[in-house]
């Protein structure tokens, strides 16, 4: 009830990110499903204590906005261990969605092996989810556009065979 635009990017960044679970861990009982569900389904959590004001501002940012916004990772992640019911794999997820595999991600510049599958997981999602949904400031691309641009202008962003399989899953 907090923000109308999140719990939908939520569901949907959920869906697609469990989708593409589904396909990498096919046939194998390592990764629980559930609470992997779990940390997709909250990856924005932590927007909860982000004002309003900015979360749909219509404009472009302002580097102090942009820096509050950023925080959200963390503070979901904080939320998550102070109520100490899910697993550390579902707190990762909330923590790393927005780190890059070139480093340039936040909020600890992590790269490559040092973010979890999870976290890569979510992070695609959730970049192909925003690319496509309409926003104050922008309409939504095309999933096909989506793709285009994640490729050509973003791709050192994602682990390149997470994204190709990505790809394959949503075709």
């Amino acid at each position: 009830s907090y923000d109308f635009y999140t719990y939908t990017h939520s569901v949907n960044v959920g869906l697609l990110a469990v989708s593409m679970a589904k396909v990498l861990f096919r046939g194998s009982d390592a990764h629980d499903m559930h609470e992997l569900g779990a940390g997709f389904f909250l990856h924005d959590l932590g927007k909860v204590q982000i004002d309003l004001a900015v979360l749909n501002k219509p404009g472009r940012l302002t580097p102090e906005e942009m820096e509050v916004v950023r925080r959200h990772p963390a503070i979901g992640f904080k939320i998550l261990q102070e109520a100490r019911q899910l697993s550390e794999e579902c707190k990762t997820i909330v923590l790393q969605h927005h780190e890059r595999d070139d480093g340039t991600g936040y909020p600890n510049q992590l790269r490559g092996g040092e973010i979890h599958l999870y976290g890569k997981i979510c992070a695609l999602a959730d970049v192909f989810d925003a690319l496509t949904s309409n926003r104050p400031y922008r309409r939504g691309m095309t999933p096909f556009g989506a793709l285009v641009l994640m490729k050509k202008e973003m791709i050192n962003h994602f682990q390149k065979d997470l994204y190709e399989k990505f790809v394959v899953m949503l075709t």
